[in-house]
């Protein structure tokens, strides 16, 4: 019967989910629970399925601001359908009349809205802050002003701090002199009073002030979840034992009033698709006909029957306008002149196909419908769409531009604390230094919160510092609380809702950071409440094959349709057969690489296979090396039995696909096609497992399979489980992968500008840039006349391939508009030229001086004089000359002005001021620190002469060592992993780039102790270790120990070789596991601290930033 609670959807206020509220307040007796959080309907789906579960009435409301201090807050309750509709309505007004993040509201706008609602006025509201100042005459003025505009209560809240009893008391009296039902609340934000420090760590952080009684709501550890019987007591010490009960029993009525219904007042039990005209069953027929003769297939007979049995599905489950509504979307997007390909299941669907969704034609790669949409399937399908990053918004406009406002919005997800936001703070509100703060932080890999002092203690690297030595014990404990509570709302990457007019009825609204509509609710809960999702994926490869194609028209005239392009090219396949493949779409990663020189690709469908064999169910299953094996011709293919040879003919015995799973769980059962993949979806759960498995060994033992070949199957299936991968979304995957590496091979210049202008894969852009030198492009230096906004790819005056341009928008700090400036007005005849038109600020023309910008203006000119010269300029910009009668003035926002004289003027001439030039490691040491990318000459090139006497190895050489030979390998570090692997260890991966190809690296936990904190921490690194060889030219090290480079670079210069050999010769640490496993319902085994999630390139710009990419694995401080 709680009236008033917030969850932890109440962001850093409330500390409990709302899964935790709903079954305590069950197992306390309750029969009611209210959800009231903060500035929103965050919790309020989640709230209530959980009080279905626990077999209570869920009560919603919101705790909003009023706009009078700021700081006065009212909480409203919502009364069945039509209150439900009017709180998201006044929510959604709350976030539009406020600054993002603080929504506020009126009296006037709670009364446009005032149909089924009830406003609780307590302690916090204006009324009650009248009652603490003891101006009862202010206070019942505000309460006759907000009884004229809603329903009103007033809510009591005793926490038993100083002052709570008299104001209780004044406003029960003011109650009852109104004529206004009271009622009690505790204004709960935790489940016990041991989460009482928690909250008082949310309000500090809320606040962004050190933790202090001065700064808290909360002082008295009283908002917890109380019992019965302790309301009762609150009620008794409020209002004395007679009127308690009284008190108690208007609480309980208004809590029984405002009880809604999930159907009938949220419309959970409803689907809301978009309006279509006329009978959308008809139309979506007529379209897949016109699809048939477009596709080539009108003639076919399996087409026709496939086609008949999905429009039979798509018919009994009502979901013809939703195939409309996402053909409408696809075309719409693509009107626009943005890439949009499907991927995922929704690419087995032959529907998909012929109404233009997708351009992958099922029945040519044997996709089934079932693993997308089947009878058994509850909920809507899935489809994904696939557009250009760069232009993922305008997609989202054209959306919106389509469906209208009122009708569509973009879903949110909530961020939520880890263990460095944790860190961060929690730091921050103990009164830590900032900068001990962030290096704290940056130590941990990107593990949940709750996993820091288990990572202290199990990860070396960690274990080698000095964090666990006792001193920031609290501060790790109190960061383990915080573990998974929402942090922050943002808009969801991809999900856009498309619905029926009214969603707004249905669904609160607020503004993104981009200035989109954005539901408060996430990607769960909108499938809850009936509402079509459909992801628009920004792919960062889809924007650098349009980059790529526009490069190529641009430079040839050429124009090029990827979905055109042959995919049986053998110059591709053949560059693929190479892992030689940075850059491209999926099979650039170490592990990718490795497979693909093992697997050798000869068509798409060996990329299929190649996608789907690198995933986790796949190696847990032990599956990928008898394949190569078989793939090899070692040996023959083996089948579980003669009966699964169709099913498994393509993989050569071995279970790749999800829709593999399907057609043996069908051929063992019978079952058909839709229960088996019911069955499937059970196989990632235990429960699920023991009775899908006894259903499985029921049916095939009928169906006169022996014991043995039964249990052998199923074992296999469980391996696999969920880990799979679906062949639909590989073959939707194979497609941009095949078409970037036609690209590479195909128009080199280009591929690689749009790879470095739109940054897609997982390497640093130096690392792409010294791939494009190893394939014969020439790097141009940037250049004011030359370089615009994006890399671009230029032809050379004297012939040959074309080359790459630096963009201007590589230069750190540079603005679009100083851009812009940039490339509108040239060309230029000087550095002063420059300076007085382009109006670019000092610290980027000095930027671009020292990037060499200037080079081709003032050949031969030091780049220390002209920076001198810039000095100068900017020293004269703020002491203007006298500008003689008859000349232009050459002030800095004249450049129209003078545009033509300097186009005609004398070339100037820089006065040498008598420095030296730059040295090639200054100009190298500049173009990390400006751009990030060593332009002019790799970085290692400077250790040349150390790396020689060492006998170190380059990439270039590897190929040609024996198999388990060791060498000494040395780089600069551009990529760590951690991902999960078969045997549950924590195994670190490692890239370095030695100016002539990628080393990769592989780390297992017997060597961790003594060479994680170097891996994680350095970014130039020399490793020993043993060759491991997969296919002629793909090789990896096997790692034994890695040393600093510039630590033995130190050693050399003072010692020489034998300093080094002396400093590498150290006593290797003693092998300490990292111990422990999480162990998934299949049996798949990993390390905790394994990567879970895509693991995205970070910021790779030194040295304020690391050169590398990090995944969620990879522990270690940014290096300086």
């Amino acid at each position: 019967m709680h009236i008033h609670v917030a969850s932890s959807y109440s962001l850093r206020f409330g500390v409990a989910p709302p899964a935790a509220l709903a079954e305590r307040a069950a197992v306390l007796g309750m029969e009611t629970l209210a959800l009231t959080d903060r500035d929103g309907l965050y919790g309020a789906v989640r709230h209530v399925l959980a009080c279905a579960d626990a077999g209570i009435g869920a009560v919603v409301g919101a705790d909003l601001r009023v706009a009078s201090t700021g700081e006065e807050r009212v909480v409203v309750l919502a009364e069945g359908r039509a209150g439900w509709r009017s709180l998201c309505r006044l929510v959604t007004a709350a976030h539009a009349a406020g600054e993002r993040g603080r929504p506020l509201v009126t009296r006037e706008m709670v009364a446009a809205h005032a149909e089924g609602l009830v406003v609780l006025l307590g302690p916090a509201s204006d009324v009650g802050r009248a009652l603490t100042g003891r101006r009862p005459d202010v206070a019942a003025a505000r309460l006759a002003a907000w009884r004229a505009a809603a329903e009103t209560v007033i809510e009591i809240v005793d926490h038993r701090d100083r002052g709570d009893g008299p104001r209780a008391a004044r406003m029960l009296a003011l109650a009852r002199e109104a004529g206004v039902p009271a009622v009690l609340g505790n204004a709960v934000r935790y489940l016990d009073p041991s989460d009482h420090p928690v909250a008082q760590v949310l309000d500090a952080t809320r606040r962004l002030v050190p933790l202090d009684r001065r700064h808290l709501d909360d002082r008295t550890g009283q908002a917890y979840l109380k019992s019965v019987p302790e309301m009762r007591r609150v009620a008794e010490r409020s209002c004395g034992p007679d009127e308690a009960g009284a008190l108690l029993a208007a609480t309980r009525r208004l809590s029984e009033r405002c009880v809604l219904d999930p159907g009938g007042d949220l419309g959970m039990d409803e689907v809301h698709l978009p309006a279509v005209g006329g009978d959308p069953h008809a139309r979506l027929a007529a379209r897949c006909a016109e699809g048939m003769a477009r596709r080539g297939l009108a003639g076919s007979g399996e087409a026709a029957a496939r086609l008949d049995h999905e429009l039979g599905v798509i018919g009994r489950k009502g979901l013809a306008p939703y195939f409309l509504t996402v053909a409408d979307a696809a075309a719409l997007i693509r009107a626009r002149g943005i890439r949009c390909a499907i991927r995922g299941s929704g690419a087995g669907s032959l529907v998909n196909y012929l109404i233009g969704i997708g351009d992958l034609d099922p029945l040519r790669h044997d996709l089934v419908m079932e693993r997308f949409l089947a009878d058994s399937r509850e909920g809507l399908p899935d489809i994904d769409l696939d557009v250009e990053s760069a232009r993922r918004l305008e997609a989202y406009e054209a959306l919106f531009d389509r469906f209208g406002a009122d009708a569509t919005a973009c879903v949110s997800m909530m961020e939520t604390y880890r263990a460095r936001s944790a860190l961060r703070d929690v730091g921050n509100a103990v009164g830590l230094p900032p900068q001990e703060i962030d290096a704290i932080a940056k130590a941990f890999p990107r593990i949940r919160a709750n996993q820091i002092r288990a990572a202290l203690d199990d990860l070396p690297e960690l274990r080698q510092s000095n964090l666990a030595a006792g001193r920031l014990e609290v501060l790790f404990r109190i960061a383990e609380r915080l573990d998974g509570l929402p942090r922050h709302i943002a808009m969801h990457p991809c999900g856009v809702l498309l619905s029926n007019p009214g969603l707004r009825d249905r669904v609160p609204v607020e503004r993104a950071a981009v200035g989109f509509p954005m539901s408060q609710f996430d990607k769960d809960d909108v499938e809850a409440m009936g509402l079509l999702k459909l992801d628009v994926i920004g792919v960062r490869m889809q924007s650098a094959m349009a980059h790529a194609v526009a490069e190529v028209a641009r430079v040839t005239g050429e124009t090029i349709a990827l979905e055109d392009v042959p995919r049986d090219d053998p110059a591709t396949y053949a560059l693929v057969r190479t892992s030689r493949t940075l850059g491209c779409f999926q099979i650039e990663s170490p592990g990718q690489r490795e497979l693909i020189g093992r697997l050798q690709p000869r068509d798409l469908d060996d990329l299929v296979i190649d996608i789907s064999l690198f995933r986790p169910g796949p190696v847990n299953s032990d599956m990928v090396t008898p394949f190569l094996e078989a793939r090899a011709g070692n040996r023959e293919p083996a089948y579980p039995h003669p009966d699964l040879e169709p099913a498994l003919r393509e993989s050569l015995g071995v279970v790749v696909f999800h829709e593999q799973v399907l057609r043996v769980v069908d051929v063992m059962t019978g079952c058909g096609l839709s229960k088996a993949e019911a069955a499937r979806r059970s196989l990632n759960h235990e429960r699920g497992q023991a009775v899908v498995g006894a259903w499985f060994r029921e049916r095939a033992l009928a169906r006169g399979y022996d014991g043995a070949t039964v249990e052998r199957v199923w074992r296999m299936l469980t391996a696999f489980g969920a880990f799979g991968f679906c062949k639909a979304h590989a073959a939707s995957f194979a497609l941009p992968t095949y078409q970037s590496a036609w690209l590479k091979r195909h128009h080199t210049a280009a591929f690689y500008a749009g790879v470095l202008t739109h940054d897609p894969g997982m390497y640093p852009k130096r690392v792409i840039l010294d791939d494009a030198r190893h394939f014969g492009v020439p790097i141009l230096p940037l250049d004011v006349d030359r370089s615009e906004a994006d890399w671009r790819a230029e032809p050379l005056p004297a012939g040959g391939p074309a080359g790459i341009r630096v963009a201007l928008s590589e230069v750190r700090g540079i603005s679009d508009a100083e851009i812009g400036r940039i490339t509108g007005a040239r060309p230029y005849r000087s550095l002063t030229d420059f300076w007085r038109r382009a109006r670019v600020s000092r610290p980027i023309v000095e930027r671009l001086v020292l990037a060499g910008a200037f080079d081709a203006l003032h050949d031969g000119v030091p780049r220390r004089d002209l920076l001198c010269r810039v000095g100068a300029l900017d020293r004269g910009a703020a002491r203007p000359a006298r500008v003689p009668e008859g000349q232009l003035p050459l002030g800095r926002e004249d450049g129209d002005d003078i545009a033509a004289v300097a186009a005609t003027g004398p070339a100037e001439e820089i006065t040498p001021a008598g420095l030296p030039p730059m040295t090639p490691a200054e100009v190298v040491e500049a173009e990390l620190d400006i751009l990030g990318m060593d332009v002019s000459r790799h970085v290692m090139t400077f250790y040349a002469g150390l790396l020689a006497g060492l006998g170190v190895v380059s990439a270039a050489d590897l190929p040609g060592r024996p198999d388990k030979s060791e060498v000494l390998v040395a780089g600069v570090k551009v990529a760590t992993q951690t991902p999960a692997v078969r045997s549950g260890q924590r195994v670190i991966f490692a890239t370095l780039d030695d100016a002539t190809g990628p080393v990769d690296l592989t780390f297992f936990e017997s060597v961790q102790d003594r060479c994680a904190a170097t891996v994680f921490g350095s970014w130039l690194l020399v490793a020993r270790g043993r060759i491991r060889r997969a296919g002629d030219r793909a090789v990896s090290i096997t790692a034994s120990a890695c040393w600093d480079l510039n630590t033995l670079h130190e050693e050399w210069r003072r010692g020489g070789p034998d300093a080094v050999r002396a400093a590498m010769a150290g006593p290797p640490g003693r092998s300490r596991p990292v111990g422990r496993r999480i162990v998934q319902p299949t049996g798949f085994a990993m390390s905790p601290y394994s990567d879970i999630g895509h693991a995205g390139p970070g910021v790779k710009r030194p040295p304020r930033a690391p050169l590398w990419h990090t995944s969620q694995g990879s522990s270690g401080p940014t290096p300086t």
